[in-house]
């Protein structure tokens, strides 16, 4: 849906479409949505909630007196903005369901959802597996980059780089392998599918 269309069908507060702040916002949009949508799909939530979240970041953003030209690089900014208006959203659900009496409270395996939010949460958790990444070699970091940051498929990749796919792969499986370890070693419990729904936000 064009945001235009989407902006002019909702009253916002304090909020110009002509504005510069509005200008710009659209722009990012027009940019980013797709890469915001993909975070809130390996955060666990569904396609079309996926984009109703991201409409209302959006939306959020216009009602903000949000310094933009400070902001060098938009798609880091929105994606950490983003992932903790996810994290503020699934607290705040989950609040409810227990207020609701609909949390087993027993022993219970945590959900990826709840693995991020939990690695969000421990500063020291994320400064580890920034370590390990950063440690990874070169080729191993541009990989999950690519699969995980930009959502490129194997073949994609090695379209891109050069490489063939057994190269990708092998570089992809000894990144994973890596994060596993450090994952494992500091708290076995967490799902490592969360490690890749923060690696846009490191």
């Amino acid at each position: 849906m064009d945001f235009y269309y989407f902006f002019a069908t909702r009253k916002v507060a304090n909020s110009d479409m002509s504005s510069p702040l509005s200008e710009h916002i659209h722009q990012w949009y027009a940019s980013f949505h797709v890469h915001l949508v993909k975070i809130a799909l390996r955060w666990g939530y569904g396609e079309e909630e996926s984009r109703d979240l991201v409409q209302q970041f959006f939306l959020d953003l216009m009602q903000k007196n949000l310094e933009y030209k400070g902001v060098l690089h938009p798609q880091a900014y929105l994606s950490r903005a983003f992932s903790r208006k996810l994290v503020d959203n699934y607290r705040r659900e989950k609040q409810q369901q227990k207020a609701a009496g609909l949390i087993d409270i027993k022993a219970y395996e945590p959900s990826i959802l709840e693995s991020i939010v939990e690695i969000q949460s421990n500063e020291e958790l994320i400064a580890k597996i920034k370590t390990a990444y950063n440690a990874l070699p070169a080729r191993c970091r541009k990989v999950i980059h690519l699969k995980f940051y930009e959502g490129l498929t194997t073949e994609q990749i090695a379209e891109r780089t050069g490489w063939n796919s057994r190269t990708v792969y092998n570089n992809l499986y000894e990144g994973i392998k890596a994060l596993r370890a450090e994952l494992t070693k500091t708290d076995p419990r967490l799902k490592f599918a969360a490690i890749f729904s923060i690696l846009p936000v490191l």
